[in-house]
């Protein structure tokens, strides 16, 4: 039994674990993921993205990585955390996927086959992930996590950290990493921070589709809006932010299996607050945003003498069942509009950007939901809406911490100094099956003056993701 648990310990980063304390030990609960298995996913992903580029990119164009993101949030329904993977056919949820590319000129038939492919895809790169993680998860070679430090832009550059395990590489830009170091739960352990700090990395690379252009579902707010709503309304916790975006020192996160061991509370849906002041920015999706709507309303309901304030940053989607849930609610005590280009949000890929503010290009409602004790103890003014307007406006107001140069074409994303997917992605999933969910080969992209090539056996070349 010990034998065993050594071999756990190394290969999740659990220190101090045996038979006789386990049950003492803090992080024992958070050690769900290895560095070796959340590799294998990001690799499995990979496959899904590629997919997705070459049965549906040549449809929705050159910004496919944003159609294809969207699809996965539609696709969990709400529910990030377990293995990212959105399973089975489900045409309900691929309506808004499948209304795009007819919009795109596709035909019906085309457009329900290219659903079915995703999805078959997808649950074969699921069951390719499992069976890596089942094949790693003790093994302490295989879990090993090297870093290095580098700096791109030169002279104004910024400084980065690459953590890599195997052959997937991840970047994080060194001011965010220095901030997971800081709530790292296991501060005397670099070892184990840099395994879990992988996973992390990893894992919310998968939940944006693993390309580097991805993070625009869930932009952050900007501090300075974070600031108002603390100095005004007593705001402390952040219900949909993650380990490397939160900004106060109490949040909720989608992946609790990764993030515990930063100090998340856990998933914003699991979380029930009787009293407080709360600030709500979901990912863009609007199951999430009808999730979140449900959610509240029945927190408010249920909490009815001790205050209780949610502000709630959502797109404007006047048409969507959960701005309207929220925007009519019997709790809604303010309802005010942000308008397109006047406001701006912070990249959901910031942590391994060198950006951060972008200019939102749609209209932004910030809703106040608040029982009867909750708006006599916060009351929303004037004063303090026209607080958040300010903060909210573009790059102009606000401090290097918010706003920095990026060139969209920097190192990241996928793991290497690239613009592309590594080659062959597609057939480390399909390798051990008969018979390929793509069989059809694929062609890549001219370069320079050689000939394009064809990879059979669903493959994709290197070459294949330039923009």
């Amino acid at each position: 039994m010990e034998a065993i648990l050594a071999a756990m310990r190394a290969a999740q980063g659990v220190e101090g674990i045996s038979e006789g304390n386990a049950s003492d030990d803090e992080t024992r609960d958070d050690a769900t993921t290895t560095p070796a298995g959340e590799a294998g996913r990001h690799r499995a992903m990979q496959t899904v993205c590629a997919e997705f580029a070459a049965s549906a990119g040549a449809w929705l164009g050159g910004r496919w990585y944003q159609h294809f993101e969207s699809w996965l949030y539609s696709r969990r329904g709400g529910d990030a955390d377990a293995d990212a993977f959105p399973r089975g056919e489900d045409a309900e949820r691929d309506a808004v996927l499948a209304r795009k590319l007819r919009a795109s000129g596709a035909s019906d038939g085309e457009a329900t086959r290219i659903c079915r492919r995703l999805a078959k895809a997808s649950e074969n790169a699921r069951r390719a992930a499992a069976s890596a993680e089942a094949s790693t998860r003790f093994n302490a070679k295989a879990n090993r996590v090297r870093r290095r430090e580098f700096e791109v832009g030169g002279d104004k550059g910024v400084r980065k950290v690459e953590l890599s395990c195997g052959k997937v590489k991840l970047e994080v830009n060194a001011r965010h990493y220095a901030g997971l170091r800081r709530r790292f739960e296991g501060r005397a352990d670099d070892e184990a921070f840099h395994r879990a700090a992988f996973c992390l990395l990893a894992r919310y690379a998968c939940l944006q589709g693993t390309h580097y252009k991805a993070g625009n579902m869930q932009a952050a707010v900007p501090t300075g809006v974070l600031d108002v709503l603390r100095g005004k309304f007593g705001v402390r916790c952040e219900m949909f932010a993650s380990p490397l975006n939160a900004y106060l020192e109490e949040y909720c996160s989608a992946v609790p299996a990764t993030d515990r061991q930063f100090g998340s509370l856990g998933s914003a849906f699991d979380y029930e607050p009787e009293e407080g002041s709360f600030e709500c920015n979901p990912p863009f999706d609007e199951e999430f945003i009808s999730r979140l709507a449900g959610h509240l309303e029945r927190l408010l309901a249920k909490n009815s003498k001790k205050p209780l304030s949610f502000c709630v940053i959502v797109p404007k989607w006047l048409e969507s069942r959960g701005w309207k849930r929220m925007a009519k609610s019997v709790y809604c005590t303010s309802n005010t509009s942000l308008e397109a280009k006047e406001h701006a949000f912070i990249s959901g890929a910031q942590h391994s950007r060198v950006d951060q503010m972008t200019a939102s290009a749609a209209a932004t409602s910030v809703i106040f939901l608040q029982n009867r004790a909750g708006e006599r103890k916060w009351p929303v003014t004037a004063d303090a809406i026209d607080m958040i307007r300010a903060a909210f406006s573009p790059i102009k107001s606000h401090t290097p911490r918010d706003v920095e140069k990026w060139d969209p074409d920097a190192p990241l994303g996928l793991g290497t100094n690239t613009r592309r997917l590594p080659a062959g992605s597609k057939s480390w999933v399909y390798a051990s099956k008969r018979q390929s969910p793509a069989d059809e080969t694929v062609e890549t992209p001219a370069k320079k003056k050689k000939k394009s090539k064809k990879v059979a056996n669903g493959a994709i070349s290197a070459d294949f993701f330039r923009d």
